[in-house]
């Protein structure tokens, strides 16, 4: 492996760098949706305690949640027959979607771009392999394999971190839009309650 990563060239830096962050991302972003996991069971006897408007042990209970949708029920509760209880439950619901859109973004630059770098390499082998060429003045496979091989092992890495990276974050993205479905489903659940 290490052979392959010298014979890459200058670009497998980069790669290497992407390749890092990616799989950082990855493992962080997969231990915090396990962590946010939804216990629908809690959830329905919370609400039913609600209905019942014995807050305190809605409110004990609630502590079970995890975060985010812990907080936004902690907020119905706190405010439930506050007015502009819908506005307030909002308010925290946009504050918790960054929460788990986090790093998505990067993992979506890091797909591009290190696609990007291994055609890059591929083109830097390729222009080596054409001055091996008009050095030596005759093309065998020997003046021209090194530079073929710079151009196959950096495209073969770019892929290599790119399609893994791509796969995760569209995986993410589907839980992130899961999540916040969710979260949209119990707050009309809750705003019910008041009716």
């Amino acid at each position: 492996m290490l052979t392959y990563f010298l014979k890459g060239g200058i670009i497998m830096w980069p790669l290497l760098i992407c390749s890092i962050i990616s799989v950082t991302i990855i493992i962080e972003r997969l231990i915090y949706f396990r962590s946010i996991k939804i216990n629908h069971t809690i959830v329905s006897k919370i609400m039913e305690l609600i209905s019942q408007k014995d807050f305190e042990k809605a409110k004990k209970l609630n502590e079970r949640l995890s975060s985010p949708l812990r907080k936004i029920l902690l907020t119905g509760i706190e405010n439930f027959f506050s007015v502009n209880i819908e506005t307030k439950l909002q308010d925290v619901a946009d504050q918790e979607i960054p929460k788990l859109e986090r790093y998505l973004p990067i993992l979506a630059a890091i797909a591009s771009v290190s696609t990007l770098l291994g055609f890059t390499g591929t083109v830097l082998g390729m222009i080596k392999a054409f001055e091996s060429i008009a050095q030596a003045g005759y093309a065998s496979p020997q003046v021209v394999a090194k530079g073929i091989a710079e151009a196959l092992i950096t495209t073969a890495a770019g892929l290599i971190v790119a399609i893994p990276t791509v796969i995760f974050y569209h995986y993410f993205n589907y839980r992130v839009n899961r999540y916040i479905h969710l979260l949209e489903h119990y707050i009309q659940e809750f705003l019910s309650l008041k009716k």
